[in-house]
């Protein structure tokens, strides 16, 4: 299970740099910006950037998985955690 966590901890930092690299390069992110009137902003520091709807839709979605990939980190780590603590006071 540690060889699991360890895979996809360094997964998820790879996916965590790509994430803050490409937020950079596009402008922001979609989940800070807004959409309307068939008009699609990134946001980032309160500078808003005018995409694409598949760019807007792109950050969306690479942030809800983002989000999901972290939780699922902090799950196998608990876990991990929970279980080497069990060992410790097992006989």
């Amino acid at each position: 299970m540690r060889k699991l966590t360890t895979v996809v901890a360094a997964l998820w930092l790879v996916n965590f740099g790509a994430y803050i690299i490409i937020a950079i390069l596009i402008g922001g992110d979609a989940i800070n910006g807004h959409a309307g009137s068939g008009r699609y902003y990134l946001a980032m520091h309160g500078h808003l950037t005018q995409v694409s709807r598949t760019v807007f839709e792109y950050s969306r979605w690479h942030t809800y998985l983002l989000w999901c990939h972290t939780a699922i980190v902090m799950i196998l780590v608990i876990w991990n955690w929970l279980v080497s603590k069990r060992r410790a006071v097992a006989p």
